[in-house]
């Protein structure tokens, strides 16, 4: 099967939208922006087939205090529309991020996944780090974490 997509730079308006939707469906909009969201410093993707956006993910520049690193990066708010799961759309988008913080000089990925998420992000490179902890109305994480310098 061939996919057709295109990614790219999205503005925020857009991330909050999809991220309401599928993370979040409990808040308002207004209440699903994150700290550093306007930042210069933030990138927000957007995966679209058929000119519909499906997948969305954010990166900022963020440490984390477990671990030293040159220039760490945050993933949050990593989603894909319900009904384009599976189909491998996420994991191109995430993929593509790696490349573009890598050519950004990022080192270092880091994020609080959730737990329905874990085998998405094992199969990404992405290793387990810490304590399962719950967020509150969200449910289960942990921090995983991958080194951006391989492949």
């Amino acid at each position: 099967m061939s996919l057709k997509y295109q990614i790219s730079k999205i503005p925020t308006e857009y991330t909050i939208e999809l991220r309401q939707r599928v993370l979040k469906p409990f808040l308002h909009p207004e209440d699903c922006i994150n700290p550093g969201d306007d930042d210069p410093t933030t990138t927000h993707l957007g995966l679209f087939h058929e000119r519909k956006l499906v997948s969305i993910c954010t990166f900022l520049s963020e440490p984390h205090p477990s671990f030293n690193s040159g220039n760490p990066t945050r993933l949050r708010g990593m989603a894909t529309l319900q009904k384009y799961r599976g189909q491998g759309f996420g994991r191109i988008l995430l993929q593509y991020g790696f490349n573009h913080l890598r050519q950004n000089r990022s080192d270092f990925l880091w994020c609080n996944a959730r737990s329905r998420a874990f085998s998405f992000y094992t199969t990404m490179g992405l290793f387990y780090h810490g304590e399962m902890f719950d967020l509150d109305r969200i449910g289960p994480h942990k921090v995983m974490y991958r080194s951006l310098n391989s492949r």
